[in-house]
């Protein structure tokens, strides 16, 4: 999200929650299992 808000800066809070519904809507179910199937060794990593 960051990247892509660096790329194009909102101007007005309405247009950044636009463009971060946007972001948000382009995650796929798949993108989201993949981020929960890498948690336990994100999560060791830090520990």
């Amino acid at each position: 999200m960051k990247k892509v808000l660096r790329k194009h800066p909102a101007r007005t809070i309405t247009e950044l929650r636009q463009k971060l519904q946007e972001i948000w809507d382009c995650f796929t179910p798949n993108f989201c299992q993949n981020l929960v199937n890498t948690m336990p060794q994100r999560i060791s990593t830090v520990v």
